[in-house]
C-alpha cells in the first residue's frame, strides 16, 4: 500500500489530504484487523479493564464522521449521533460495543 495523502482530482489540496487520511486509515484498519475472531474483536483485556477492538473501531469511525461534517461546515446530524455515538459515555469512557461483527464495524467505517 502506498500512502501519498492525495485526494481525488476534483478536490482542493487540503480537502484531498484530509479525505486521503480517512481513506488510507480505513484501508490500514482493514489490513490490521483482517481475520480477527469475534472473541478478539470483543476482548477487553485482563479483568475487562481496557477498550475492545470493537470500541476502538467505533470510536475511530465516529471521529472520522465528525471530521467529514466539520470539513463540510456542518454539524453532525442528530440521527448519526444516535446511530453511532456518543464520542464518550457518561463515565468519560468509550461506549460499550459488544457482539457487532468486524465486517459490520468496518463497513460502517
Amino acid at each position: 500500500m502506498f500512502y501519498d495523502l492525495k485526494g481525488e482530482a476534483n478536490m482542493s489540496p487540503n480537502v484531498g489530504m484530509l479525505y486521503s487520511t480517512v481513506k488510507e486509515n480505513s484501508q490500514r484498519l482493514q489490513l490490521i484487523t483482517d481475520g480477527m475472531s469475534q472473541e478478539e474483536v470483543d476482548y477487553k483485556g485482563p479483568n475487562n479493564k481496557f477498550n475492545s477492538t470493537a470500541q476502538l473501531i467505533r470510536h475511530i469511525m465516529y471521529v472520522d464522521l465528525n471530521w467529514v461534517y466539520r470539513i463540510k461546515g456542518q454539524s453532525l446530524p442528530d440521527y448519526l449521533v444516535e446511530q453511532y455515538g456518543p464520542m464518550i459515555d457518561v463515565n468519560n469512557r468509550l461506549p460499550v460495543v459488544k457482539g457487532e461483527s468486524l465486517s459490520k464495524l468496518i463497513s460502517e467505517h
